[in-house]
């Protein structure tokens, strides 16, 4: 059974997709399939449990930003973000992600 694309409606800032591009503000427009948005979903769980990790380190001074294992992690998970979009995005989602320079 293959699954059709569709379009998505991605917000990143509150880790939001829909269907519908008038339930919410959006910031990207992606084809996927709905096994794909479930990916996408998880990708913003891990990311959303990356940055409680990094609240929790924010309260010890010392530690450098570049030495820190929960920033990495999160930094990663949003660039795995911003990654997925790219992929699946429309032309100008593509181009602006592009022009963030986010997955250099």
């Amino acid at each position: 059974m293959i699954l059709e694309k569709q379009p998505y409606y991605v917000n990143v800032e509150t880790g939001e997709v829909h269907s519908d591009k008038t339930v919410s503000s959006f910031e990207f427009e992606i084809e996927a399939t709905s096994e794909e948005v479930n990916r996408l979903t998880k990708l913003f769980r891990a990311c959303d449990e990356a940055a409680r990790g990094t609240f929790w380190r924010s309260h010890v001074p010392y530690v450098p930003y570049h030495n820190d294992l929960d920033n990495h992690r999160y930094d990663q998970a949003l660039k795995d973000i911003y990654q997925f979009i790219h992929d699946h995005g429309q032309p100008l989602t593509r181009e602006h992600i592009e022009s963030m320079r986010i997955l250099d």
